[in-house]
């Protein structure tokens, strides 16, 4: 019956204790019942001792049996209702299962007993001090080197690439590609990028007339004059020069006509002319496996020894930045509507996660004690409550010597 570790062991030597101390009481019956048939006591002392005694032992043996029945077969007898425990090892698990279930994992009170922990209120009185925020910063930082070492590295980066290709598989690209682009040109930023680009277009044809003037050269015909080449080539990089230039603004023809192509191009992308599907597949290209691998291993790679060059310093910019960043949390964690918020936040996801974790412990503990040998099982539950169980075969043992007596000198009133 002893398992291994001092705990199991330990209840096991208490248990024999118990057992023992419940033996004696009932050997002490048996005694007193075999002293009052001895014949060296009178009768006056020899009858009375006779009526406790077997009141006692019955009581004792009765208790015994019950006590025996529970676990096991008493005395190996196959008798009806005895080794309950073994018997019904399912019916336990499933009901204390429930019973965990019904008592520790209610919804309403773990978020009761979440709201009472207050868990932004602790992280704030955690970082009052100055000390325990460099501590969590030197920690935080320490963190970043260290997931992108050796095999880390590794499980990293194909966990990253995995995310990313199943998460695209399973997106409507059409659809996102097109919500991107709406709210790109919706922003105030889009007529910044029209005229960077224009501005950037206009300096390209500049840079280019030489190479206009050559490409007209070349297609012109051997009897046109040079000069009137070059004023040609001049001509046509002035129209392109003004029609990019137009595009900047809002109230030119081709500025309109850009903004209005543009406004149109989400809805294109998401429903129109097969782009959408063409730049699906051009996404899912670019970002599938053998692409992204090599991508992601440099940047980690990258990324780690940037970290370490970094925490080399004492001033260094990684670890500042997560200092500042949990200095900044620490002073924003004073006001009470933000700690409000942030703990109403934590209960709302604690709350939505409860109902697959209550089925899941639920589920956990009524596997993990079915999955258990019978016998371990019995014997795991009666050392842990063997010991209790043994008062119950003293206080049989001494009730009923005590009940025996009060008997026998009623006996004697009422006897005429």
């Amino acid at each position: 019956m002893v398992r291994d570790g001092s705990d199991e062991a330990g209840l096991a030597a208490e248990l024999r204790r118990h057992r023992m101390a419940a033996g004696a009481c009932l050997g002490a019956a048996a005694a007193g019942w075999a002293l009052s048939h001895a014949g060296v006591l009178p009768p006056g002392a020899a009858l009375p001792l006779r009526a406790v005694a077997e009141a006692g032992m019955i009581g004792g043996l009765a208790d015994w049996f019950a006590v025996t029945a529970l676990f096991r077969h008493p005395l190996g007898l196959p008798v009806p209702h005895t080794a309950l425990v073994p018997r019904n090892r399912d019916r336990i698990a499933d009901g204390i299962a429930g019973y965990i279930d019904r008592e520790f994992l209610e919804p309403g009170m773990l978020v009761g007993q979440l709201r009472r922990v207050d868990p932004a209120g602790r992280i704030a009185r955690a970082l009052e001090e100055e000390e325990s925020r460099r501590r969590l910063a030197g920690f935080l930082a320490g963190l970043v080197p260290g997931l992108l070492k050796g095999q880390e590295e590794h499980e990293l980066r194909d966990a990253l690439v995995r995310a990313v290709t199943e998460g695209i598989a399973g997106v409507d690209l059409r659809a996102a590609s097109a919500r991107v682009l709406r709210g790109l040109v919706e922003s105030p930023q889009m007529e910044t990028l029209i005229l960077e680009l224009s501005d950037q277009a206009v300096a390209f044809v500049h840079n280019k007339r030489g190479w206009i003037e050559e490409a007209v050269t070349e297609k012109s015909r051997w009897w046109v004059p040079s000069a009137i080449d070059r004023k040609l080539a001049d001509q046509l990089a002035e129209a392109v020069t003004a029609h990019l230039w137009d595009l900047r603004y809002k109230h030119t023809d081709p500025g309109r006509k850009l903004r209005l192509w543009l406004s149109g191009l989400p809805e294109r992308v998401e429903t129109m002319d097969g782009l959408g599907e063409k730049l699906s597949a051009a996404l899912r290209a670019a970002l599938n496996h053998e692409a992204l691998a090599p991508l992601v291993r440099n940047l980690l790679r990258t990324l780690r020894a940037m970290a370490e060059e970094d925490l080399a310093k004492p001033d260094g910019s990684l670890r500042k930045g997560v200092a500042a960043a949990v200095a900044s949390l620490s002073e924003q964690l004073r006001d009470d509507s933000l700690r409000e918020r942030v703990n109403r936040g934590i209960e709302e996801a604690f709350a939505a996660s409860v109902p697959g974790l209550r089925q899941e412990i639920r589920g956990f503990v009524s596997d993990t004690l079915r999955g258990q040998d019978v016998q371990d099982f019995t014997d795991r539950l009666e050392l842990r409550v063997g010991k209790d169980l043994q008062y119950i075969r003293i206080n049989g043992t001494l009730l009923g010597a005590l009940i025996g007596g009060v008997l026998y000198v009623l006996n004697g009133l009422l006897t005429p």
